[in-house]
């Protein structure tokens, strides 16, 4: 059942591994930040079909089949990504960990799109900037 909280996604434009593995990217959680609506209180961010449109998918991923990612748990952003929010050192000057498999996959995507190692650092820490900055809003009304 789809409405306007749960979304039908058909891949007509890419095979469905591409876009299931774009959809899992940091990259992509990136602009979800970017293009979602935050104005819900608590927090929440809730992204709109208009939202998901505008969200550009990386075609040429090249994806090796054997690879199995090692856990479907998907943790917070911020342990995925290896960042300390709580952290005495700001967000932008943190050095991102990611957790393995959120390396492998994101690695990916990093490769498509050409970013060197300072770039893919900066999608990270921008990522959870992004996401940090709206939770403390929401904390603090």
């Amino acid at each position: 059942m789809c409405s306007d909280n749960f979304f039908e996604i058909t891949p007509y434009k890419y095979p469905p591994e591409t876009l299931a593995l774009y959809l899992s990217s940091t990259v992509a959680c990136f602009y979800k930040e970017l293009l979602g609506r935050s104005n819900f209180g608590g927090g929440l961010l809730k992204t709109q079909k208009p939202d998901l449109q505008k969200i550009d998918v990386v075609k040429d991923l090249k994806i090796d089949k054997s690879i199995q990612f090692a856990s479907n748990i998907v943790e917070s952003i911020f342990k995925e990504c290896g960042i300390n929010p709580e952290s005495e050192v700001p967000i932008s000057e943190q050095e991102p960990n990611p957790l393995p498999d959120r390396a492998e996959l994101d690695n990916i995507v990093f490769d498509a799109l050409g970013l060197t190692e300072e770039e893919r650092k900066e999608v990270y820490r921008a990522v959870c900037q992004l996401v940090w900055n709206r939770v403390s809003k929401a904390r603090s009304v």
